[in-house]
């Protein structure tokens, strides 16, 4: 019995749909955050925590949008549901409007916990 595997990305011939599809995802990834996209004050924000990307945070509905500093909740990608408690954020901390590209740089995403004390306001 043989089975199929997808081939590297060093093969010859036409590259399997799985692997168009990663490429693709990865490839939007890094447009994304080469250039984001303004966040206009409204719906959800790309924070940044650390080097390793953009969390998903999503601004109280009570907070006017030209205020500062800024205090989002951040969110699970795929649930919603929230990570932290409102965290006050310094602007130089928003990276732009989140995007669904985004979502494989999330810690959630990879399985991991927030840095413990994350600090925003600088």
């Amino acid at each position: 019995m043989t089975a199929r595997y997808r081939r590297c990305g060093h093969g010859t011939g036409p590259r399997h749909p799985g692997d168009r599809k990663a490429v693709a995802e990865f490839t939007a990834m890094l447009a994304a955050r080469q250039s984001p996209a303004p966040w206009t004050r409204r719906g959800d924000v790309a924070v940044r925590i650390d080097e390793r990307g953009p969390e998903r945070g999503r601004p109280l509905p009570e907070q006017q949008p030209d205020t500062a500093p800024h205090a989002p909740v951040l969110i699970h990608p795929d649930t919603r549901t929230a990570l932290t408690g409102t965290l006050h954020c310094a602007q130089a901390r928003i990276h732009g409007e989140r995007t669904s590209p985004y979502r494989l740089l999330t810690h959630a995403l990879a399985g991991r916990d927030l840095p413990p004390g994350t600090d925003l306001s600088t």
